[in-house]
């Protein structure tokens, strides 16, 4: 029972729970003076507050009562045994979820400026292994894992893949230059950077065979782009390389300024050195930062090739010329259409520089021009709807995106070489990445969809099967257009976990993440941390939505999924 009172007219004395540590051990009462109580002074004490943290498990191993759990309790003993929630169960009744692997690509952070941005952005969007089951293009006539959005429109087969071992061939003679450095970067940009160029582990890259033999017998001015190129590339792991890519890079600059304001306008345009050089200084940008500067050279070029189109002349440096001159302009008009996939902006180059009829797999594009082509027109397609949303309800739009997923369905690529597995592999990736963009652009695709779903399982067990033959080429794109789909509400699992090996999440976004990883690691010839940033963002903006209930608004104006997540998000992004 509680102590009578002494004086019963004045008010209950109740105890303190922030006296010092040293009353409270003492069980005295603190006066809780600032910054030495009472009875530390007169003891000789030293004063101090703080919170202590109790934890149950320890009161409860030592047999002690935790806090006054079970005290002035009005409940009968047998009523507080029944209501316990201890449960004792078995060691063989347990069982032990597997800690997933944890590493430093694992982690994606919303801070609160994040989430601020999210605002501003609404916004803007309202205006594997060789066991893994991969895609044989013959096989697609079979075609019931998924059915068409599309109003006009109404089980593939496994290939197992042998791992290729390829025998690098004798480097050729490289020559003389003026310091160990630029030998170095020389050797760098023929062995690091030429082979992750294209996905073939047959075909050798243009940059290789076409650029490297041009520079060295024609250009001193190409041959120093290229090692500002190899210096920038290598500067994203060595930042001692920085100073060496910058300065070079503004000797190029510098050149081609001089010949542009001294030399004739027209036969500047005629030199292929001029386009090479622009073509180089394009990729610099898009390693070096991903910003609108590679975009600026995208629409240099563009004007450039007009120049020489009009002039209706023909280079007579010989054939390799010509082949070079082909190759920057496809380079160039390339990295505008699948840039224009993300963005849905404005065409630079336009579809003619694609034939619907190439069926033949290109070894640097990693796909198809015909391919290409019908990416051309699905962005023109979709750039139409942006900026008319109510279009995708006529007729003749509804045809337009069936036709185009008709040829899509039916698509051919051929592969001159039979032996070259990889390079079909990457063809037919992009074609699904291709089917799985259209789908979102033009025929409303949500990532909840089956259709969806299936075509981000399928595209990333090919992404898998590329990585893990060691093939960095054309991922980027296929990778990007997978994941800006994934649902935010369900962790879609790609393969079965026993199926890869222990580094491999088997799970969607942890396995992008990885596979970012993976191309950052080893120097993928594009911009990764930019690629990723805009993922991360995607993603956050679903779950945000979500959350909030707010993801039917841009629906409601008209916008579909990729309008409202991913196109605001994706200015100055390449992914070529």
């Amino acid at each position: 029972m509680p102590r009578k009172r002494v004086n019963p007219q004045e008010p209950p004395r109740k105890r303190n729970r922030t006296g010092c540590n040293k009353c409270r051990a003492r069980k005295v009462r603190c006066d809780e003076q600032k910054p030495v109580c009472g009875q530390c002074r007169a003891k000789g004490f030293d004063c101090e507050t703080s919170i202590k943290l109790k934890w149950e498990q320890d009161y409860t191993s030592a047999g002690r009562a935790f806090g006054r759990a079970g005290l002035w309790s009005k409940k009968t003993a047998e009523k507080a045994d029944a209501s316990s929630p201890c449960i004792h169960v078995t060691e063989d009744e347990v069982s032990w979820i597997q800690i997933p692997l944890i590493t430093s690509y694992s982690f994606v952070n919303a801070t609160v400026g994040n989430v601020e941005q999210l605002t501003t952005l609404e916004n803007l969007a309202l205006e594997a292994t060789p066991v893994l089951d991969v895609i044989r293009t013959n096989d697609r006539d079979d075609t019931s894992s998924t059915a068409s959005l599309s109003p006009w429109l109404s089980a593939r087969q496994p290939v197992f893949l042998p791992r290729q071992h390829s025998i690098p061939s004798a480097l050729p003679m490289l020559p003389d230059l003026p310091s160990p450095m630029h030998s170095n970067l020389l050797s760098y940009y023929l062995e690091k950077i030429c082979p992750i160029t294209v996905p073939s582990s047959v075909n050798k890259s243009p940059f290789a065979n076409l650029i490297l033999p041009f520079s060295i017998s024609s250009s001193p001015a190409v041959l120093e782009a290229l090692l500002a190129l190899a210096a920038c590339h290598r500067s994203k792991k060595d930042i001692a390389f920085r100073s060496t890519s910058l300065r070079l890079g503004d000797n190029v600059l510098r050149t081609l300024r001089g010949r542009l304001g001294t030399e004739d306008p027209l036969k500047v345009a005629m030199d292929p050195e001029t386009l090479v050089i622009m073509m180089i200084l394009c990729q610099y940008e898009i390693i070096n930062e991903c910003d609108k500067r590679w975009v600026v050279h995208l629409k240099g070029a563009r004007d450039l090739i007009r120049v020489r189109r009009n002039a209706q002349l023909y280079l007579t440096a010989g054939q390799s010329s010509n082949e070079l001159v082909e190759f920057s302009e496809k380079y160039f008009a390339f990295q505008d259409v699948i840039g224009r996939t993300a963005c849905g902006e404005e065409p630079i180059f336009g579809s003619d520089f694609w034939t619907s009829q190439g069926e033949d797999t290109d070894a640097w594009l990693g796909c198809s021009a015909g391919l290409v082509s019908i990416l051309c027109e699905i962005t023109e397609l979709s750039r139409q709807h942006r900026s008319r949303p109510g279009i995708c309800l006529l007729p003749d739009f509804q045809y337009q995106a069936a036709s185009l997923e008709r040829r899509l369905c039916s698509l051919r690529q051929r592969v001159l070489g039979e032996e070259d597995d990889l390079l079909q592999l990457s063809a037919e990736l992009k074609r699904l990445a291709a089917e799985l963009y259209l789908h979102c652009a033009l025929n409303g695709a949500t990532p909840a969809m089956p259709l969806v779903v299936g075509h981000v399982q399928q595209i990333l067990r090919l992404v898998s099967v590329l990585l893990e033959h060691g093939v960095l080429a054309g991922l980027s794109w296929p990778l990007f257009v997978a994941a800006v789909e994934l649902d935010p509400m369900e962790d879609l699992e790609w393969a079965e976990r026993q199926d890869l090996p222990d580094e491999v999440p088997n799970y969607a976004r942890p396995f992008v993440l990885y596979t970012l990883d993976r191309l950052g690691g080893s120097n993928a010839i594009a911009n990764i941390a930019k690629t990723r940033s805009v993922i991360e963002r995607v993603w956050l903006i679903r779950s945000h939505d979500e959350i909030s209930d707010t993801q039917g608004e841009g629906l409601e104006k008209g916008q579909n999924d990729w309008e409202r997540y991913v196109a605001p998000l994706c200015g100055g992004l390449s992914l070529a």
